[in-house]
């Protein structure tokens, strides 16, 4: 990246930052949805979607995994990305 680069991030953050957070949640998923996969055997939206659904379950429960839950569900995940 180059420093030109830099400083109009950082004068594009400088406003977004001061935006609603609706409106940066909005701003950000704009942004991700517009990111097309770019590497081969990258996950369709489908099972990136499945994958986030499953963390998101994982952050509402009353009681975060523990380290060996974690470790579990990255070997899967690795499994299943990588076979």
């Amino acid at each position: 990246m180059t420093i030109d680069t830099v400083n109009d991030l950082a004068t594009v953050w400088q406003d977004v930052s001061q935006w609603p957070p609706s409106e940066r949640i909005a701003l950000a998923t704009r942004i991700l949805q517009s990111l097309e996969p770019r590497i081969e055997g990258e996950p369709s939206p489908g099972k990136r979607s499945e994958a986030l659904k499953r963390l998101i379950g994982i952050w509402k429960s009353s009681q975060p995994p523990d380290d060996e839950a974690v470790e579990r569900i990255v070997a899967e995940e690795r499994s299943r990305k990588y076979g």
